[in-house]
């Protein structure tokens, strides 16, 4: 009798010692698991914004930033609408968007402008000629941006007399003649 209970007891302690060493495995799995739960929200944190030109911008001269004053979207806050510069939350890559619209003028007049990365040009839109009619371009880039990379758009040239369209200032209208807008693709 004493054999078969000291059988039982040695079973039951490798059963227990066999549970335990589940019981920790899964912990460790818990803890693995939290944690890759929480790379993938850094990951896919929302990150988008659109901003306009409020007012017109009357001959600039080259080097000015341009300041989109006018936000209607900023899911993450990271663009600043008092100095016209997105500063990126998360690391990952991005996609930038500017659309430029200028009115007639009477004699030859060029326009240029560069979205800047960390002060080194991504993205160049130009608008040139002696027009009877509005210019409007666009275009777009996507790069990659470690946090607290800065993003900005600026004028990198000029020739003759220009004025950059603002928010509906030419006919009352609620038109964005001039705006720049990014989001977050995917995080790193």
């Amino acid at each position: 009798i004493e054999m078969a209970e000291s059988s039982r007891t040695t079973s039951l302690e490798h059963q227990m010692n066999s549970m335990m060493a589940e019981i920790v495995k899964l912990q460790r799995d818990v803890v693995d698991l939290n944690k890759e739960i929480a790379s993938m929200k850094s990951k896919d944190q929302s990150v988008a914004f659109f901003s306009y030109l409020t007012d017109n911008i009357v001959d600039p001269s080259a080097g000015t930033r341009v300041t989109f004053r006018g936000v209607d979207v900023n899911t993450g806050s990271a663009y600043d609408a008092t100095t016209g510069v997105f500063t990126a939350p998360v690391p990952g890559v991005y996609s930038f968007a500017f659309t430029a619209s200028v009115p007639p003028e009477t004699s030859d007049h060029d326009i240029h402008f560069v979205l800047k990365k960390n002060g080194r040009q991504e993205m160049y839109v130009f608008l040139d000629g002696h027009t009877q009619f509005w210019l409007q371009r666009s275009s777009n880039t996507v790069v990659h941006l470690n946090k607290g990379d800065t993003v900005w758009m600026e004028i990198q040239w000029v020739k003759g007399s220009n004025t950059v369209a603002g928010h509906g200032n030419f006919d009352g209208g609620d038109q964005y003649h001039t705006h720049f807008s990014g989001f977050l693709i995917h995080g790193d």
